[in-house]
């Protein structure tokens, strides 16, 4: 980690509290954002399009494998904590909120419109694409849609496609609403749904929250701290509760995480800190998510994932990473069309997977081809995001 002139000059202003940020200040960020949502799409790739990793081991013996075989199979476990990354990316969302908030102070009215304008015309063309590549996959690789084998992916399809010939006014509250059926399958089986509706919460709450921020935040720790007691006891999920008891605190964190870069002397703490000993604590805290991720101890895991998410962003923000670096250099560009990227990669993914089985005639491949599939997918959801979320922007912006 470096440091420039530039990070020097703002550690300077970092020293003292600083009233606000400007964009250009937070533009680095956006590495952050691309990062997050490329890592889901990797994640999401080797569930659709690979054997898993119990499923491989089965077939390929640990004792029958040669030097390569384990570096590949370390780097399929790289990974694991898709769900991790939306943890961390509900801390930006947070931060960029109120960062937003602060800026330019909306009415309630004027906020919802914001978000509502900004959500829902890219949503609504990922659930027609899902329910498209459903309908596809129904009509053309049918095989894919059963409940034999252990490929959780294809039972899955199986029950989204036998609930969308079902669909009613009640599948369009769904939609509209971010909710799953009831069986907690999302109409057209677009998974990265389910993040959704934790996001139109916090959107809901800001209004209010922000309007007292610091009973916000102290509820939030409080509620949190109950969740964590609960979900000891194997509380049923519940959307509205899940909310209130676990995510909204993450979004919390975020926000509050700017007020303190804002008022206090936080930057210039960070200007001052080893490089090296930065380095090891977010290295320890990605082995420490990877290690929770696999072990599915979520709990663990996404308080690493909040720590990696307030670390890895103050560190930008202080000039520890230059933004030269290649690592921010290649996923800047990415975290322009994040929320496409996020919202568009797994119906994509999903048709790959039935041109995979048309043409090898196997539900199950232990064939790495999800890396083929990634840049594909990318370059597809880089154009959808031109085509809609960009077009939605300028559109309502010209209003």
């Amino acid at each position: 980690m470096e440091v420039t002139t530039n990070s020097v000059l703002f550690a300077k202003r970092s020293s003292t509290a600083i009233k606000h940020l400007t964009y250009k200040d937070l533009v680095i960020l956006h590495c952050l954002r691309g990062f997050c949502a490329f890592y889901v799409v990797v994640y999401h790739a080797k569930y659709v399009l690979w054997s898993g990793a119990r499923d491989y081991l089965t077939a390929f013996p640990r004792a029958t494998w040669n030097v390569v075989q384990y570096i590949a199979f370390a780097l399929d476990m790289l990974s694991s904590a898709g769900y991790e990354m939306v943890i961390f990316f509900f801390v930006l969302s947070g931060f960029f909120i109120r960062y937003a908030q602060q800026r330019k102070t909306r009415t309630p009215t004027s906020f919802y419109i914001n978000r509502i304008v900004r959500i829902y015309p890219p949503y609504l063309v990922s659930v027609l694409l899902a329910v498209g590549t459903l309908t596809f996959v129904a009509r053309y690789v049918p095989g894919m849609l059963t409940t034999a084998g252990n490929h959780e992916l294809n039972s899955a399809l199986l029950q989204a496609w036998n609930e969308l010939q079902h669909a009613d006014i009640k599948s369009l509250i769904q939609v509209f609403g971010f909710l799953p059926s009831s069986n907690n399958v999302f109409i057209g089986y677009n998974i990265v749904h389910w993040s959704l509706l934790p996001e139109a919460l916090f959107y809901l709450l800001v209004p209010l929250a922000f309007w007292h921020v610091r009973a916000y935040y102290g509820a939030s720790l409080i509620l949190y701290v109950v969740g964590i007691m609960i979900k000891i006891f194997h509380y049923d999920s519940n959307g509205l509760l899940d909310f209130l008891l676990v995510y909204n605190f993450y979004f919390a964190v975020g926000a509050a995480l700017y007020d303190v870069v804002v008022r206090t002397a936080w930057l210039a703490r960070f200007q001052l800190a080893s490089g090296k000993l930065l380095l090891f604590m977010v290295l320890l805290l990605v082995c420490i998510i990877l290690l929770m991720a696999i072990l599915k101890l979520r709990v663990l895991s996404e308080v690493a994932a909040v720590l990696l998410a307030v670390l890895v962003t103050s560190a930008l923000l202080a000039g520890r990473v230059p933004r030269h670096n290649m690592a921010v250099r290649l996923f800047h560009p990415v975290g322009i069309f994040s929320f496409s990227l996020y919202l568009y990669h797994f119906p994509l993914l999903v048709l790959c997977e039935s041109v995979l089985v048309f043409n090898t005639g196997n539900l199950v491949n232990y064939i790495r081809y999800y890396w083929l599939a990634i840049p594909v997918v990318v370059l597809i959801c880089y154009t959808l995001y031109w085509l809609t979320e960009r077009v939605s922007i300028n559109f309502f912006r010209n209003l």
